[in-house]
């Protein structure tokens, strides 16, 4: 059935939950996963910051903690005898995921649920299509658990 899933991760809480239900969905289905751990784009770059400050910005924090959580997400599906690999990026959310897609050849891609309070949500922001009209597979969206499903 779905033997690539693509888990997309962005540092939140609603990610993390997405990225477990995700896992679990994919052990039991015995696919082979590969993490996409996206670094969102931010207003405040540390290295844009620090280069206004005249400093200089020798290590992206925001990086060093995706990185991080995205290698324990491998090593936490390895250990259940999963297939998985990783890949830390940074740029337009839509892009990077549709780009993973088509080179991986994805079945699935696994995405946490929140609105932006811009409007719209984390990775559809700033896109010119959706992610569904750029990838032909599958989305599930990682919905909160006990909370309604938005009836718009």
């Amino acid at each position: 059935m779905f033997q690539r899933v693509l888990l997309c991760y962005d540092g939140t809480e609603a990610g993390r939950r997405a990225l477990k239900r995700g896992a679990e969905l994919a052990i039991f289905l015995k696919s082979r996963v590969y993490v996409l751990s996206i670094v969102p784009p931010s207003e405040f770059d540390p290295g844009v910051m620090a280069g206004a400050a005249g400093h200089a910005c020798l290590v992206d924090c925001r990086m060093t903690d995706h990185q991080r959580q995205m290698e324990e997400s491998i090593s936490w599906l390895r250990a259940r005898g999963t297939d998985a690999q990783g890949f830390l990026t940074s740029g337009n959310i839509v892009d990077e995921i549709a780009a993973h897609v088509a080179r991986l050849n994805i079945d699935l891609i696994v995405l946490g649920h929140y609105p932006q309070p811009s409007g719209g949500m984390w990775w559809t922001r700033g896109a010119r299509s959706t992610l569904a009209e750029r990838t032909r597979c599958c989305i599930l969206v990682a919905n909160e658990r006990g909370l309604p499903a938005d009836p718009a």
